[in-house]
Order: structure tokens, then sequence, then C-alpha cells
């Protein structure tokens, strides 16, 4: 009897000392972790993790090397001697060991052994947001930023069921029992699925940054097999003025070339001949090649809007059996999350989080699709990033006699450069537009304009802050209010002299 009372003491004993091991922890600072989604790209390999891995996006080296003789083939054909069926040979050939080992399996699974390195699950509890460093390639212990990596080409679903397990364990080792959580591009379409499954408990603030939720113009075109470069040589032009430093000179001469083409016809010509390889080839390249890789990722699916979303099945699926595992994963997103992303935001603040939305504009989006460049921040158009704003086509503006068309809510929501009208956002007053901002541009400024947004005690809105009014611009290496001050190319004497070589060259063509 004795020596069972010992033992019951003992292990009472033992169990007591093991409480505080499994009790949460305490925290008693006022700074709550971030948890950032990042965008599309992170590395695909195959055996990942393992001392067997071997990247297959982005690519290695030795995939370019012997890609290049293709490309030059390819090149050439096309371009040279039109001949068309051997460009669309070589460029096949070319694109399979750039891409090719990313394609997933006919029902949107990823082949075995094929993915991301494990994502590294949070292990300590030292958070501050002190020297906040926004979008590190590593969780950094000294700026409390807690990085979720997931494999880009999957289920944004599937991905936010894991994006459920990394929030848990950051407020385990955290003893915080909210969190921050932020995201860029692709990651928003895993954060809205994650609203979807779980909605907003927990969330403090949602930071969303050029959000893809919505979709790209880009992608949905690629997959109706709409692209199209005809007549686009305007539209190259300002696409690279949006992308380009002006300050550099070599810039300015690039921009000043391109000008004097595009003015003399030559650009559109030589897009014309490009339209040509297109409407011969686009339908083989996608058959014979990308329909089995970019086809195949429900994460590319995720991208598709909604004006182009049951074409695009069509095109791409066409009703073939082999594909409808995949459909029912694409559908399910698309109708479930992307069509009722302002249900999924509506129900957050509801919830009492708070929301942050940034976008950039200005910037032609790729110039591929039909009809007039549409602004964007190089890859997103700026109308699916903000849900709804209305934007004049690049290089217009929405006229001087505009008046805002969503319900006056007393405040101005037209940019000083008439370009945008933001009154018919889904959240006009939490709503940013960063004018020139690239999409994966994260400098300095940038940075502590979404670090002030995170830190921000409650909803912060286009009022909150002098300094971040709702159209943004960086001058002088400052991100200050947008004065709607348009950028004028000087006719310098080497652009006169471009001009006169483009007549030149525009006169011979005609003559032969």
């Amino acid at each position: 009897m004795k020596k069972a009372i010992s033992l019951l003491l003992a292990f009472i004993i033992v169990f007591s000392l093991c409480i505080p091991a499994f009790a949460a922890k305490e925290c008693s600072c006022e700074i709550l972790p971030v948890v950032y989604v990042p965008g599309f790209g992170a590395g695909i390999y195959q055996n990942p993790g393992t001392e067997e891995e071997v990247a297959v996006f982005p690519p290695e080296q030795e995939a370019f090397d012997e890609a290049l003789p293709d490309i030059i083939k390819a090149v050439v054909m096309g371009l040279i001697f039109r001949n068309y069926e051997a460009f669309g040979t070589y460029a096949i050939k070319a694109a399979t060991p750039l891409i090719g080992g990313m394609a997933c399996n006919p029902d949107g699974t990823s082949p075995e052994n094929v993915g991301t390195e494990p994502c590294k699950m949070p292990s300590f509890d030292s958070h501050q947001i002190t020297n906040y460093e926004f979008s590190a390639t590593d969780v950094d212990e000294s700026v409390g930023e807690y990085y979720f990596l997931y494999d880009w080409r999957l289920d944004p679903v599937e991905n936010a069921k894991e994006l459920k397990v990394f929030i848990e364990a950051v407020k385990t080792v955290t003893g915080h029992d909210e969190i921050v959580l932020s995201c860029h591009s692709q990651g928003n379409t895993v954060v809205a699925s994650y609203l979807h499954l779980y909605g907003s408990n927990g969330i403090s603030k949602l930071i969303f940054l050029s959000p893809a939720f919505k979709g790209l113009s880009l992608v949905g075109t690629l997959l109706t097999r709409t692209a199209t470069v005809e007549d686009k040589g305007e539209a190259v032009t300002e696409f690279v003025k949006g992308i380009m430093d002006y300050d550099l000179v070599q810039n300015q001469l690039i921009i000043a070339l391109l000008s004097s083409l595009e003015k003399a016809g030559i650009l559109d010509a030589i897009l014309g001949l490009l339209q040509d390889i297109l409407d011969s080839q686009l339908d083989r390249v996608f058959d014979e090649f990308l329909i089995d890789v970019m086809g195949t990722m429900p994460g590319v699916w995720s991208f598709v809007p909604d004006e182009y979303y049951e074409a695009a099945k069509k095109s791409i699926f066409r009703g073939l059996e082999k594909y409808s595992k995949l459909e029912e994963k694409t559908d399910y997103y698309h109708y479930n999350v992307q069509n009722n992303v302002e249900k999924l935001i509506d129900e957050a603040l509801a919830n009492g989080t708070s929301v942050f939305i940034s976008a950039g504009y200005n910037i032609s989006n790729i110039p591929i699709t039909p009809g007039k460049a549409e602004h964007s921040d190089f890859m997103i158009d700026t109308k699916y990033m903000t849900i709804g704003a209305t934007c004049a086509p690049i290089g217009e503006t929405l006229g001087s006699g505009h008046s805002q068309i969503g319900t006056d809510c007393g405040h101005n929501h037209i940019s000083p450069d008439k370009k945008i009208d933001a009154s018919t956002c889904a959240y006009p007053e939490y709503t940013w537009f960063v004018k020139g901002n690239a999409h994966n541009a994260f400098d300095t400024e940038y940075r502590n304009f979404i670090k002030w947004a995170i830190l921000f005690d409650g909803q912060p809105t286009i009022r909150s802050n002098e300094q971040y009014p709702q159209f943004l611009e960086e001058k002088d290496g400052v991100l200050c209010g947008s004065d709607g001050i348009e950028f004028k190319e000087t006719r310098s004497n080497l652009k006169i002299i471009f001009e006169s070589l483009a007549a030149m060259i525009k006169e011979a063509i005609a003559k032969n």
C-alpha cells in the first residue's frame, strides 16, 4: 500500500513539474506577431529538402544552356525566315527544360517528390517589428516576421489549411491570441481561402498588398487563347515607360528609340509579324505543351478573373474526363472564394478585423490583352487589385468634368491626375494607390508605409495620416501624396535623330 502511495505521489510531482511546459506563454508586449504570406515564385524542386534536391523553378543554368540553341532557332526561323511551323517546334523544345518540370498531374496534385522546400515552422518567441524588413526571404528573429512558405502551383484552398496550422503555431510560440495577417500577390488567394474556411477570429488586421484575389487579365487572356499584340506599338511603349527608371541615361535612350519606332509605325510592323506567329502557332503550343504544364496548376487557375473563367475552362479542359478532378478544385475556389471576396472581407470587418489594401497604378498591363492598355502594377490590373476602381485607359484621363461614380461619401476619391476614380472600389476608405509602384517593388519608403499600417491602432483609413493619403507617389526617395504632374518626354537631339532614322527605315520598307 505504501509503495502504491509513493508511486502516486511521484507521478503527481512529475506531472506538476511538466505543467509549465504545456502552459501557453504570456507576452506583455503590445506588438502583435505578423504572419506574411508571399506571392507566386517560391522555388520548386525535385526531391526538395534532400541531398538530391534539384531546382526546376527557377530553372538552373544547365536548363538555360540546353534551351538556348532552340531559342535561337525559333527566333531565326520565325522572325527571319517566317517558317512558323519550325518556330512552334523549337519554341516547345526550348520551353521543356525551362518550365516542363513544374507540371502538375491532370488532377491538379503535384507529382511525387516535386514541390517547395518544407516550410520552416515558427520556433522562437521573440517578435519586434521595430526594424521590420518587409518581404524578407527568410524568417528573421529580429523583426518578428513569420514567413509562410507554400507550393504556389497548388490549390489555394488546400494551402489555406496549411496556413491554419502555421498560424496556430505562431500563436503558440509567441503567446499571442491574435496576429496580423499580411499577404502579397498570390498570397491573397490563400488568405481569402483561409477566410472562407475559418473566418477572421484571431486576426487583428488583414494587410492586402497587390492582391490577386480577383485575378489577372494577363492569365485570363492566355487561358482563353485571346492574346494579341497587333497594333500594340503604343501600348508596348507605355509599358516600357512604366517599368523603367527615367533618371537613368540608358533608359532614356531606350524610351526615345522605342517612341521613335512607334511613331514611325515600325514597332507595329514588328508586332504584326509576331501576331502572325501567334495566330499560326498559339493553339499548337497550348495543346502540345502549355495545357499540361500551366493548365494543370490550380494556383494558376486562381488568377483567372470571373469574366474569363468559363471560356478558359472550355479552352483548356475541353470537357476531357482526365481534368475533371482539377475542374472541381478550380470551380470550388472560383465560386466560393474569388466570387465572394467582398463577402469574406465584409464578414471580417464585422468581426472587428481591420482591413488595408494597397495597389500600384500608372503602369500598363503586359500588352497582350485585347483593347486599350489598362492600369496595373506591371502584373495585376489595378481594377482587380482594388475590387472595382474605375480607371482611365493608360495615357488618357477620366476627363476634367468627371464626377465620382460611387456613392457620395463626402470625400474625394478621384486621383489628382484624373486617372482613377476610387469611389467605385469595394472599400474606398481603406484602399490606397501608389503611382508607378511595380509589383515586386518594396523599397524602404514603401516598407515604412506598410509598417505604419501594421502598427496603426485600429482601422487605418485614407485620412488617418496626412503623409499617406489615398493617392501616393515616390518623389526624391520619399513616398508622399501624388500631385498629378505627368512625366514629359524631352525632345533631345538624340531623340530627333532616332525619329529621322525611323522615318527613313519606314520609307525604305514602303518602297520595297
